[in-house]
């Protein structure tokens, strides 16, 4: 690297190597290719990336401890990356089921139960008309044949009751809850997850 000692001749390394702004600064697109000073701590954390293994990094504020990390993360291998799913576990409320799928799976699976359980209510709720329609319809039928009014209250009080059990006893509110919830969700593209836990911001974790 050339030796600057004054403006000037920073002025002077700037035209001959044609930069005249910040624009015709190219900046690499990789994280771990920005830092600067660092080359032999970019090694190694290339290589943990790769062979997926730990990095300590030890040093002043301002050295790129945190840059580095962030830029090991992008470096790690997209495909090893999961979804993690949360189930309810009926014999103990307080230890859910855990299920890690493929990364952008979780959303498919939660997807395709909604569906499930959207189609599922559309045929409760054509099952619950049609029953209370039967109702009606043969407690009309009855008033017609009696010429008793009573009938038609009893078909109202039934059509009712058919509501009400049909409110607690029904199959589409069991299978609701039994839908996994997204505790971790990727899609495709994503990096991994970087959390900077340093200084300040250490005390908000």
């Amino acid at each position: 690297m050339d030796k600057i000692e004054s403006v000037k001749s920073l002025s002077q390394w700037l035209k001959s190597k044609g930069i005249r702004s910040t624009k015709d600064i190219k900046v690499p697109e990789k994280l771990v290719d920005q830092v600067i000073g660092q080359d032999e701590a970019v090694k190694v954390v290339k290589k943990a990336a790769k062979q997926k293994r730990h990095v300590l990094l030890i040093g002043d504020p301002g050295t790129g401890k945190s840059m580095l990390a962030k830029a090991m993360a992008e470096l790690l291998p997209e495909e090893d990356l999961e979804d993690i799913l949360v189930y309810p576990n009926h014999d103990d409320p307080n230890q859910p089921k855990i299920r890690v799928v493929p990364a952008g799976k979780g959303k498919e699976i939660i997807k395709a139960k909604k569906d499930e359980l959207k189609e599922l209510r559309e045929k409760e709720s054509g099952f619950k008309r049609m029953v209370i329609m039967i109702i009606l319809f043969l407690s009309f039928l009855t008033v017609i044949y009696t010429k008793s009014m009573q009938y038609l209250f009893w078909g109202i009080l039934l059509s009712l009751a058919f509501m009400i059990f049909f409110r607690f006893f029904s199959y589409s509110d069991k299978f609701e809850k039994e839908i996994p919830k997204l505790l971790v969700s990727h899609k495709k593209g994503d990096k991994p997850p970087f959390i900077d836990a340093t200084g300040a911001i250490s005390g908000a974790l």
